[in-house]
């Protein structure tokens, strides 16, 4: 992104989740003011790739009834076998 390399992932969110670096917010007005081109662009592609992600869980929880509970509860063993 801007000629810079950045080799952490970061996880693409809605305006719920606090303010950390590795999260990504679509971007909204402010106080009537309109958003720019740009920040639309990102904001419409943004959120189109989050519904992607959240449409895949989605199906693979309708598929593998695994994915619908918390997984911390498992042994590291059962995951790996999972």
């Amino acid at each position: 992104i801007m000629d810079n390399e950045y080799s952490m992932g970061y996880y693409l969110t809605d305006g719920i989740y606090p303010d950390w670096a590795t999260l990504v917010k679509s971007i909204k007005e402010k106080n009537g003011v309109p958003l720019t081109r740009k920040e639309a662009h990102f904001t419409k592609a943004q959120e189109a790739a989050r519904k992607d992600i959240e449409r895949a869980f989605g199906v693979l929880q309708a598929r593998f009834a695994i994915v619908r509970g918390p997984a911390r509860f498992w042994d590291k063993k059962t995951l790996e076998n999972i």
